[in-house]
């Protein structure tokens, strides 16, 4: 019977269902009906207590007339009279207590109406009264489409530290006009959570005595529009929804993602939902609380100017370190009772702490809750009782069904037997210890997650990296160690580690760069040749093309800093980049990130960049004393000093030469064949990079120079 009532109308029909079985009566009947809406907090309650008519007073007089049975009912009948007052009192598949109340007087006949009389209570203005009020709190237009946070809110979930902004909110719906909150900040800064904290304290009734009552109803703009195909239908149900809001003053909408306002249904001919609301929200008898990002608000809201003043705007910041881990603090047991693990105030503040530092794309709280939700079940997950956890739940299975044949087969001393494997089973699995939650869990979901390598690694990173420079780097002793003096005492929190790799070709400046990149990752090498960048406007290729310009939308190199922070940056040949283009890097070496043409920041914290020119910096003069060939022609003062080493690799020798043939060669020469080979190579120019290609070519075919 109760499959198609909501929780309110069972309660109130369940409570009448109490009610007879504690007066010991053999049916239920409009008289428990009322009971048990006097028994409730409904709002009709107030209207009742005018007329006298309270629970203990109605309870009392109905055992003086009807008094109790001694003998307990066991069944539970509705009378015919009930069933019509249900019937009756259903509107769109939906009943409620003031319904139920109205659709009993409308009967004019039953015990409860008796007792009435009895009690000498004013029917007629009674029904007068409840008659007005249904027609002022018809809400079946807002039911059908939105949800009730009063009523869906988990009231478990606790967010803390956000007073000033809900206090915010209540300053503002209590206000005469421009009663309209709109709550804007970045994703994932908690603005819908705040508006749930908002509604638990009004269920807590820890607010204001005006909102007390509040309903905070959430209204999707795709179940509004959902089935309106005809013309015309749109409007008319946001005309409604828009009637039953001002005709009850304890409603209040909360709009989620508002900006799709502008522009909802408006088709062809029809006007948006943003035109249709706005001279409503202005009279101040409609309140409205809307979220939405900063962005969004500014390309659709701000623009329209008459929806905008029509709010009052609330900035939701992010929060700080102490309160993100305030908040992670009051819902951990959640997520502690959800996976079973233990989560300790350690956890929490090393969570919030690595977010903080690594993961610059999100915001808090939303990050740190992610991870802590992403470490928990990942610690589920590599659980080793987990598979043993499975084998005795396969167990508990295979004993059940058993022990039910025995039951149905009659043989109950065996059903005892497996009863008792039953018990012993369900006891191991609810002894189970809980999981507990360790640094290097949360250091390698981080690492998973951002593609870096945390510091805490970097023992192993830097032996690693030495091992790899000193093979493939060959003779270069001296760069390779200032290098890795470099990475070992360089702190990577606010800025990129960067350096500036000098000397001739053919030395292994491209080479030492890859080979960094191959030791942090793969693909984990951005190379960026520097010839391509020799002009002004080459700037958009780095960070997107100014609004209104073809390309605007087109993703750029550095998005994919966003997805893989920890890159080496490669800017090769960086002598051959137009001035515009070295100066963008500037504010990167110095602050650590840069922002692209749609105004988000790309940070550059976790990656390093590595610049190479062939021209080389001599310590005697400065710089290479070249006047037409000088680093100082191209690289500005402030770029080099923004770098944290410059080094210079030495020019190939002879005896290097030799020494790679030596090592490389699989033929033996002639000391003619040696002596033409070297010649040919021309060391001086090309360092090893042509000798390289001559052994190759020498080993795979046959001794052949020309």
């Amino acid at each position: 019977m109760f499959n198609n009532f909501d929780i309110r109308s069972c309660k109130i029909l369940k409570g009448a269902e109490r009610e007879m079985m504690a007066l010991n009566h053999p049916y239920v009947g409009s008289e428990h009906l009322i009971l048990s809406i006097l028994n409730s907090n409904d709002e009709i309650n107030k209207i009742l207590k005018k007329y006298g008519l309270t629970y203990e007073k109605f309870r009392k007089k109905l055992v003086e007339i009807i008094g109790k049975s001694s003998k307990k009912s066991e069944v539970i009948l509705y009378t015919p009279l009930l069933k019509r007052i249900i019937e009756n009192s259903i509107v769109d598949s939906n009943l409620n207590a003031l319904n139920l109340f109205t659709s009993l007087i409308e009967e004019g006949e039953g015990v409860g109406i008796r007792i009435f009389c009895i009690m000498n209570i004013d029917i007629s203005a009674l029904y007068k009264e409840l008659t007005c009020k249904t027609t002022s709190c018809d809400t079946k237009t807002l039911e059908s489409i939105g949800s009730n946070l009063n009523e869906i809110v988990d009231m478990n979930d606790v967010t803390v530290k956000r007073d000033k902004e809900i206090n915010m909110i209540i300053e503002t719906l209590l206000r005469k006009n421009k009663n309209n909150p709109l709550l804007i900040g970045e994703a994932g800064v908690g603005k819908t959570a705040i508006i749930e904290e908002l509604v638990r304290k009004i269920n807590r009734k820890e607010v204001p005595d005006e909102i007390k009552n509040f309903k905070i109803i959430n209204l999707e703009m795709s179940s509004l529009i959902a089935g309106t195909k005809y013309r015309g239908e749109f409007e008319e149900r946001l005309s409604k929804i828009i009637k039953e809001v001002i005709n009850n003053k304890n409603i209040v909408l909360f709009i989620d993602e508002i900006h799709t306002l502008v522009g909802a249904g408006g088709a062809e001919g029809a006007i948006d939902a943003a035109n249709i609301l706005k001279p409503y929200l202005a009279r101040g008898n409609f309140r409205c609380i809307g979220a939405t990002t900063t962005d969004e608000y500014i390309k659709y809201i701000e623009k329209e100017k008459a929806l905008a003043r029509r709010f009052q705007v609330i900035n939701i910041k992010e929060p700080d370190i102490k309160t993100t881990e305030f908040i992670l603090n009051s819902v951990k047991h959640t997520y502690e009772k959800h996976h079973n693990v233990t989560i300790s105030l350690k956890n929490i503040k090393d969570i919030v702490n690595l977010c903080d530092k690594y993961i610059k794309s999100k915001k808090n709280p939303d990050k740190s809750l992610d991870i802590l939700d992403w470490v928990c079940s990942k610690k589920v997950v590599e659980n080793k009782n987990l598979k043993l956890k499975e084998d005795n739940d396969k167990k508990l299975r295979e004993i059940i069904k058993t022990k039910k044949q025995y039951i149905l087969n009659n043989d109950y001393v065996s059903a005892i037997k497996m009863k008792i494997k039953e018990n012993d089973i369900k006891s191991k699995l609810k002894n189970n210890k809980k999981l507990i939650i360790t640094y290097d869990d949360i250091k390698k979901i981080i690492e998973e997650k951002e593609n870096i390598v945390i510091s805490d690694n970097y023992q192993i990173f830097m032996e690693k990296l030495k091992n790899k420079l000193n093979n493939c780097i060959l003779y270069q002793e001296d760069a390779i160690k200032k290098i890795l003096e470099t990475f070992k005492y360089f702190s990577k929190d606010h800025k990129p580690l960067s350096m500036l790799l000098c000397g001739t070709s053919g030395v292994g400046k491209t080479k030492t760069a890859k080979t960094i990149a191959s030791v942090m990752g793969e693909n984990n090498l951005i190379r960026l040749d520097m010839s391509e960048y020799n002009q002004g406007i080459s700037i958009n290729k780095l960070i997107g093309t100014t609004s209104g310009y073809v390309g605007y939308d087109d993703s750029t190199i550095f998005d994919k800093i966003k997805y893989n922070p920890n890159s080496v940056i490669l800017l090769d040949e960086i002598e051959k980049a137009s001035q515009e283009v070295i100066n963008l890097f500037l504010q990167i070496l110095d602050e650590g990130f840069v922002t692209d043409s749609k105004g988000e920041k790309i940070y550059f914290n976790n990656s390093i960049i590595i610049a190479t020119t062939n021209l080389v910096n001599n310590k005697a003069v400065g710089f290479n004393n070249v006047k037409n060939n000088s680093i100082t022609n191209i690289l500005s003062s402030e770029f080099v000093n923004r770098l944290d080493l410059v080094v210079n690799f030495k020019t190939i020798s002879i005896d290097n030469i030799k020494d790679f043939i030596q090592l490389n060669l699989k033929k033996s020469l002639s000391k003619d064949e040696l002596n033409e080979l070297i010649n040919k190579c021309d060391y001086q120019k090309f360092g090893l990079r042509k000798i390289e290609k001559l052994i190759n070519k020498i080993n795979n075919k046959s001794l052949n120079f020309n």
